[in-house]
């Protein structure tokens, strides 16, 4: 059996027409600016229910029930990946199922569980948390990472919207898997959602990438305090954290089935001369990324995923990495989007090196012919400078932020493979059985 195989801020958004030309697309892009970052907010039983997902002993770092441990008891748990905060974010969470219980709003809570020859089988809820609840609380089990997608989950919430909840605080872990897909979902069937930041863990502690992406749909960012001050009382709810990043018009859901990799600069040139703060994260994500591509998402009958290498010059593609077997080098973007629209790709996922204009300018290129670019924030490396500097400048062009992991588990959609066709099924266990050194997503050196 396989465990896991892999703010509403008020915005002001001008951005400027863009013009493409034979050769080249220009833009000045005007950035959002930030200014509202609160608001009245009366959060109350007829209004609101409370979700808490898969706060499990599984996925606590140090309890005798974490998974990695259980699973993989021969991996080390890099140091720098301990969480200092993980404690606090529980209690945080035991503290919102705690004014739920007193208040009287309707909570629910969610298992991710694993389908075995005696039945389900997951790890228990955790005990700080669960003695807090109300005695009414609806318990789910799933194996979807988006919660939604499972039929009871989904008609429970529907019962919500249809008694007139539509506001919905969430909580819970892991933060950029099963949360942030879970509040995708529950966006996408109309919930105004509030999702307290300092509630919520994981066993990757670099999540910016999902607070920017949730604000990007729509959602209410905000502290527990905050919240629990506008459960007992209307008051005036403070955002955090406060991203000036504007909502997207079409909220984005990740599809393997629809994407295309596309590499920038993975020449060894290009590679040598990369930069970004921490270099060794980079090595792993990267070779895992192509490993993936190689063996589980790109050849015919798998979920058939182009692969670009873009370089300007036409240098060949690293041979320190893996390299899919549809790879094929280009030297414009515009190949690229020719390509995808007649495979009927919408979802460009970027990786590799690339400089400020190039990323701009491809961001533009994709999403004026209607392809999301999704950028893998720990799989960019700059040109000249670490591309933190201008993620956002991105984002705020139509990109969507994320990370591998999140990327990854996205793809799969589901736990012990539920999702996978036989080919790549196959694929994976050939990935596995090749010998080729990898690890699990949980077990990357820490980004920054």
């Amino acid at each position: 059996m396989l465990k896991r195989t892999f703010a509403i801020i008020p915005i002001v958004a001008a951005l400027s027409a863009c013009q493409i030309t034979a050769d080249k697309i220009t833009t000045d892009p005007q950035l959002p600016e930030l200014v509202t970052v609160s608001e009245m907010v009366e959060l109350t039983p007829s209004n609101t229910s409370v979700l808490i997902i898969d706060a499990q002993q599984g996925y606590v770092m140090g309890s005798p029930d974490f998974w990695i441990d259980v699973w993989y008891p021969n991996l080390e748990q890099p140091v720098e990946n301990v969480d200092p905060l993980q404690a606090e974010k529980i209690d945080n969470i035991a503290t919102i199922a705690k004014a739920a219980n007193r208040l009287g709003f309707t909570t629910n809570i969610t298992y991710e569980a694993y389908n075995t020859e005696f039945g389900l089988d997951y790890s228990p809820f955790i005990e700080s948390i669960k003695q807090e609840l109300p005695a009414s609380t609806g318990e789910f089990f799933k194996g979807y990472f988006d919660s939604t997608k499972e039929a009871d989950i989904n008609a429970a919430m529907q019962a919500l919207l249809d008694q007139g909840i539509s506001n919905i605080v969430v909580s819970g872990a892991e933060t950029d898997v099963c949360v942030m897909q879970t509040i995708l979902g529950l966006r996408k069937m109309g919930f105004n959602v509030y999702f307290a930041s300092d509630a919520t863990f994981s066993t990757e502690m670099y999540n910016r990438h999902v607070f920017k992406r949730l604000q990007q749909a729509g959602v209410n960012l905000a502290t527990t305090d905050e919240i629990i001050e506008s459960m007992t009382a209307a008051d005036e709810m403070i955002y955090s954290p406060r991203y000036a990043i504007a909502e997207r018009e079409q909220l984005h859901k990740g599809d393997r089935r629809l994407m295309a990799a596309v590499h920038f600069n993975m020449d060894q040139d290009s590679l040598a001369m990369a930069e970004h703060d921490n270099l060794r994260a980079i090595e792993y994500r990267t070779y895992a990324w192509t490993l993936e591509q190689e063996y589980m998402f790109s050849q015919p009958n798998q979920a058939n995923m182009p692969n670009y290498h873009v370089s300007a010059q036409l240098k060949a593609f690293s041979s320190g990495y893996p390299q899919p077997v549809n790879l094929k080098t280009v030297d414009a973007i515009a190949t690229v989007v020719s390509d995808m629209q007649q495979a009927g790709k919408t979802q460009a996922v970027l990786t590799g090196v690339v400089g400020e204009q190039e990323l701009i300018d491809a961001v533009l290129a994709f999403t004026n012919a209607g392809i999301t670019p999704i950028i893998i924030e720990d799989n960019l490396r700059g040109r000249e400078v670490d591309p933190i500097h201008f993620l956002d400048t991105a984002y705020n062009l139509g990109a969507v932020p994320s990370s591998h992991k999140s990327t990854g588990y996205e793809m799969y959609e589901a736990v012990q493979l539920a999702d996978f066709s036989e080919a790549e099924k196959g694929g994976y266990y050939a990935r596995i059985d090749s010998g080729k050194d990898q690890t699990i997503p949980e077990l990357y050196p820490r980004l920054r």
